[in-house]
Formats: structure tokens, sequence, C-alpha cells
């Protein structure tokens, strides 16, 4: 009898896992609307004690929206400020909607990776993952030039999408 033989391993594929390997730290937010005057107005002097006494400790290891839910104008210097006291404790924070971190916080881990390890290879991304299409297209974009040829979906069924001329 003929042992089986897989060609799935055969092939050579580099199956990558973007919702293993950009799995986001806790997300959390941080209101900025708390700090001000009937959540609209700022005043230096308040909102600097305020952010003070905060306690930022509920934001260790944790990624953070920082946002305004009112209709508040805020000066830059305050989100910068609200970072100053993040830094210490967040692994990432950014000015966005508590919505929107997850992919925020994927994009910025993407520039994390050792993207020579793709050089001349053949990657499989693998499909059914809640990845969105701007953080999958921002990994495609940054493989290409890599890689030798780029399939998508899973090892038994995958739609080739690249491939580099010889």
């Amino acid at each position: 009898m003929e042992i089986p033989v897989n060609r799935v391993a055969k092939a050579g594929l580099k199956t990558i896992d973007l919702e293993g390997i950009l799995s986001p730290p806790p997300l959390k937010a941080l209101d900025l609307a708390q700090f001000l005057e009937e959540g609209l107005l700022l005043r230096e002097k308040t909102f600097r004690a305020a952010l003070k006494d905060y306690n930022w400790a509920e934001f260790d290891g944790a990624a953070v929206a920082i946002y305004v839910s009112t209709e508040a104008i805020i000066p830059p210097w305050a989100y910068l400020l609200a970072g100053m006291y993040l830094a210490p404790h967040a692994v990432f924070y950014a000015v966005t909607t508590p919505t929107q971190l997850k992919e925020m916080y994927q994009l910025h881990a993407l520039e994390k990776l050792d993207w020579q390890q793709f050089r001349d290879s053949k990657v499989l991304i693998k499909g059914c993952s809640s990845i969105s299409p701007t953080v999958m297209t921002e990994f495609f974009r940054r493989l290409q030039p890599l890689a030798y040829s780029i399939f998508y979906g899973e090892a038994c069924s995958s739609v080739p999408i690249y491939k580099r001329a010889r």
C-alpha cells in the first residue's frame, strides 16, 4: 500500500494566521470628556489636575483609544498630555474611536514583524479570520515585494493572489 503524501507540507507553504500574530492586548478607551467641565469645556489647570489624580493603572497592559464622546473641541496638546500619562501603563495608545482601536493596533503591530522571514517564500494567508480588509491589504502590500507567491484561504482550498515572474 502506498503511503499518503502530504502535499501541503511538500509545497513548502508558510501559513500565516494574521489573527494569531496580530492579536491585540485588552482594548480599553479613555474618554477625555470626563475631564472637562460639563463634558464640554477644557480649562487647562483643572484638566491637568484631573489627569494627575486619575488612576492610570487601569490601563496596564492594554491598548487604549483616546477619544471625546461629546462635541467638545479639544486642543491637540490635551491628547499629548493624556498620552504622557498613558505611556507607562498602556502597550499602545492612539487618538481614535473605541471601535477603530483594534484595527489601529493591528496596523501598528505590522511594523514590528520580521518581514525578511518571507523573502522568496510561498505564503498562505489564512482565511476565515476577523482581520479587517484594511489590515489584510496592508499586510499584503508589505509582503508582495518579498514573497515568491501568495495565496489566500486554507491549504485545502486556497486562492492564488500573486506569483513573482521568473
